[in-house]
């Protein structure tokens, strides 16, 4: 609800005092360089790339599509609606990853 949201509260680190927030990269937040560098070593060391629920707008995510293509692997993108590298993709599938990954068999 609005109520909920306006006094939703973040809580703070018992040893820093900063926020708490998970280990993920929120929108405008900076990517650390050493995750970078290891997606892109595992982009480059791949024969192919499948993107999961991303519209792969903002660039921390779409320079590994532009890694995968100077490889010149297949790229595979799932995600509901367009992507910034549709044009770029062997394979759009626009469905829910939910629905879709569980027929995957592995």
């Amino acid at each position: 609800t609005e109520e909920q949201v306006q006094s939703f509260q973040v809580p703070s680190c018992a040893r820093c005092g900063g926020p708490l927030k998970p280990d993920v990269v929120f929108f405008g937040d900076t990517v650390n360089p050493d995750k970078v560098d290891f997606v892109r070593r595992r982009v480059k060391e791949a024969d192919s790339l499948l993107v999961v629920g991303s519209s792969l707008q903002v660039y921390s995510g779409y320079r590994f599509i532009l890694t995968a293509r100077e490889k010149k692997l297949p790229i595979a993108i799932l995600n509901i609606g367009p992507t910034r590298s549709d044009d770029l993709a062997c394979l759009k599938l626009d469905s829910p990853c939910g629905e879709l990954l569980p027929l995957i068999d592995p």
